[in-house]
């Protein structure tokens, strides 16, 4: 098979352009067949950033942009040194909300709908302070948004540590508000001393259960490759459906836009090995599921699925299931798993470390109505934390 030939950004029409200091160029691009054409510099970027985080890369922002874009206008900011190269990318897009006072606001791509953390901007390493800047004022000169919400962020990105710098210096009115709460267990180099770091209890917990799995017959596979990942993904959503279905509830994944997203991840990310799913078979058939992604030394614990039948969960087939899945990120030299958003219990039997994201609200003050809708806002949040505190002390 023929290798594709991808185009280089240069082969395409260019956006606007503006210049920043020591001849740095941002362009904006709107088309999304720039998207293509920029794969091979966003993914080098990615690699080259302090935390290579997979849900910066081409191939899951690129699927959520196929996905869930349409209602939204591709806002992409490429910030090129004097020599022409991508030093920086701004992975953005507009969207109008509200209807009786509508706004557009300026997001990251993939902050909605498919639960994409530790969002920011990508930067060749030692440059991030100027394309931080060369970004953030490239936007202030911006007339197509009216305030920017840049969700997911964590304390120590480039967008965080930056663009705060310079909202003080522009005089934006900003807002920051916490956002999730991700928790994450650093792992050891080796088998040994990763059994160690259990300590003895857990140890023979995982051996009890272990036996008591595979005494029913329970068996382990393992899909990371595209054309087992699709089989697999159907058995995850379908264990993901029957958990919530007894509850009652729908979960996200019964949505068939969101299959489909993940379904396109698994052909862009297969290839590479950098999504895996790992399945328990109880008799010929999938009783439990975790679906991880990887990239750097990072483990991505996605999503999990379980029977909900009480006959099976009375063998905590998805503890085991977990033990099974950490055992080989460490094999493969993983050097943390990381949980990602949620304060589920089962996450706290692993660990007791864990991260916080922001949201990063900014309006630059020519912007009234926007810059008004700000200050409500923390109007609103100011009163209610204050209600919160003062009903925990009644009720201390």
């Amino acid at each position: 098979m023929k290798e594709q030939v991808l185009p280089s950004v240069q082969d395409l029409p260019p956006g606007p352009t503006l210049m920043a200091a020591g001849g740095i160029t941002v362009e904006r691009r709107s088309d999304p067949a720039v998207l293509l054409s920029l794969r091979r510099d966003w993914n080098r970027l990615v690699d080259q950033s302090a935390r290579p985080n997979v849900f910066l890369t081409w191939e899951w922002l690129h699927a959520w942009w196929n996905h869930f874009g349409g209602e939204s206008k591709l806002h992409v900011l490429v910030v090129r040194d004097p020599d022409r190269r991508v030093i920086g990318l701004g992975p953005f897009c507009v969207e109008r909300s509200g209807r009786v006072w509508p706004l557009r606001v300026l997001r990251f791509l993939g902050s909605r709908r498919v639960g994409s953390d530790y969002l920011d901007l990508l930067a060749a390493r030692g440059a991030e302070r100027q394309v931080c800047e060369a970004i953030f004022h490239a936007l202030l000169h911006d007339h197509s948004w009216d305030i920017a919400e840049l969700s997911d962020l964590l304390d120590d990105s480039i967008t965080f540590r930056y663009f705060l710098e310079e909202a003080r210096r522009a005089k934006c009115a900003f807002g920051i508000a916490t956002g999730e709460y991700c928790p994450y267990l650093p792992l050891a180099s080796t088998l040994e001393a990763y059994f160690d770091s259990l300590g003895r209890s857990k140890r023979s917990r995982l051996k009890r259960a272990k036996k008591a799995v595979e005494g029913i017959g329970c068996t382990y596979r393992m899909a990371d490759r595209p054309e087992q990942l699709r089989s697999a993904l159907d058995e995850l959503f379908e264990l993901h459906a029957k958990r919530w279905a007894a509850r009652g509830l729908t979960g996200n994944l019964a949505d068939p836009a969101v299959q489909a997203f993940h379904h396109e991840v698994a052909r862009e990310l297969g290839p590479e090995g950098l999504m895996r799913i790992y399945t328990m078979d109880c008799r010929g058939k999938a009783i439990a599921c975790d679906y991880v992604l990887e990239r750097g030394n990072t483990v991505y614990f996605y999503q999990t699925g379980f029977d909900p039948d009480p006959v099976m969960e009375q063998y905590h087939p998805g503890y085991t299931l977990l033990a099974s899945c950490l055992e080989d990120s460490v094999t493969r030299g993983a050097r943390e798993f990381d949980f990602l958003r949620g304060r589920e219990e089962y996450k706290a039997r692993w660990t007791s470390e864990a991260r916080e994201t922001r949201t990063l609200t900014l309006v630059p003050r020519e912007h009234g109505a926007a810059y008004a809708r700000l200050l409500g806002d923390q109007a609103i949040r100011w009163t209610k934390r204050k209600a919160r505190e003062l009903l925990s002390r009644g009720q201390s």
